[in-house]
């Protein structure tokens, strides 16, 4: 595999990622020039999501029989085309559909990413430096939302900026292979007679672990604004925790496995609780950015870790593609049930909500991990 080939799927999923990214700053954006509700607002990341989840999860069938290069331009090809069209519309429906078909090209780009990456010689240290590229790349937007564009274009103006991005990032398309190997068959039939529900169990608790940390990523905006806190004051925290947030990728390319595999994964829970300590009770400045400086770390050095995880007890390789759908679902569902508890009680059940979601995924990757662990060396 070449270095422009992992660049390329580096930048790839920063494109395909780029939504989830600026959630809090599209979220915000659209309660404030929209005026939509919390519910409205967590319904366009759950059609966006929708879109992704539905795409990434059909891919496992098809993907290894479709020219990826093709594919890759016409991914990147629909998600500007939807987001331009997402940004000329004022019904909600029609923003909606917009923001499916959006997360159609999106899903499919970080897709075809995870695949490469997955198939690299060190697949930790490039998904590390895969969610360090997507947090650099992506500081300039999550800067410029809530403190330029947002306020002065409204939310038509993120989508427009977000496919600016997506087109400038696409430049590198032309080094996605062709084509990816086939799994050994023999893998295959490990898979079925050796790990039983491994895979399953790991994508379950992705899902779920995702749709907590979704939960509550999608509406620290807010928080901050319920803690009287400007645009600017935000987009600025948001934009320098970037730091923090590409500290726990690398940290996680650079540990590996040095610490084991169950080590990380009890760091990443110690770490989670810590924040929605933090963001409890509408933090003030000082407060809330060391609560965004906590998300970001322990999400970004958690996900490159439970990304590895699944990856390891999936003997075959042909499910990798599933870790993007069930990332898909988990931000497609985690902003609308936060939404709909928002509306009906406060944010700190927002917080309680998301952290048992999170610990249900915490636990699920731990048992997956232990089967595996206990899996005859010859299945291994």
């Amino acid at each position: 595999m070449t270095r422009m080939t992992l660049i390329n799927a580096y930048l790839m999923s920063s494109s395909g990622s780029i939504i989830y990214l600026i959630a809090p700053v599209l979220i915000g954006s659209a309660m404030d020039s929209l005026a939509f509700d919390s519910e409205q607002a967590g319904l366009l990341l759950a059609a966006y999501f929708l879109g992704y989840t539905l795409i990434t999860t059909s891919a496992v069938f098809w993907l290894r029989h479709v020219n990826m290069r093709s594919a890759a331009w016409l991914s990147s090809f629909v998600f500007i085309a939807a987001l331009l069209t997402g940004a000329t519309q004022s019904a909600a429906a029609l923003i909606y559909v917009g923001l499916f078909f959006a997360g159609v090209g999106a899903g499919m780009l970080y897709g075809i990413s995870i695949t490469i990456i997955g198939q690299s010689d060190a697949p930790d240290k490039h998904f590390g430096i895969a969610l360090a590229a997507q947090l650099v790349l992506g500081s300039a937007l999550l800067f410029a939302g809530p403190a330029i564009i947002g306020p002065q274009f409204g939310f038509a103006g993120i989508l427009i900026a977000c496919a600016f991005y997506v087109a400038i990032l696409s430049v590198t398309t032309q080094w996605t292979p062709t084509s990816i190997s086939r799994a050994e068959q023999s893998a295959s039939n490990r898979l079925s007679s050796g790990s039983g529900t491994t895979v399953p169990v790991s994508l379950v608790a992705l899902l779920c672990w995702f749709t907590g940390y979704s939960g509550v990523y999608a509406f620290v905006e807010r928080i901050g604004v319920a803690g009287g806190l400007s645009g600017q004051q935000i987009g600025l925290i948001l934009s320098l925790t970037i730091i923090s947030g590409v500290m726990g990728a690398m940290g996680a390319a650079w540990v590996g496995n040095r610490w084991g595999q169950m080590t990380p994964h009890w760091l990443g829970m110690a770490g989670t609780v810590v924040t929605i300590g933090l963001l409890s009770s509408e933090p003030g400045l000082v407060r809330y950015a060391l609560a965004i400086i906590a998300l970001t770390l322990s999400l970004n050095f958690w996900l490159a870790y439970m990304l590895s995880s699944v990856t390891r007890v999936d003997i075959s390789g042909r499910y990798a593609v599933l870790t993007t759908a069930a990332l898909g679902g988990g931000a497609m569902v985690g902003p609308a049930i936060s939404g709909l508890v928002l509306q009906q009680s406060n944010m700190l059940q927002v917080l309680l909500v998301s952290l048992v979601l999170i610990f249900i995924g915490f636990f699920g990757i731990t048992i997956a991990l232990r089967r595996f662990a206990a899996m005859p060396l010859n299945s291994h």
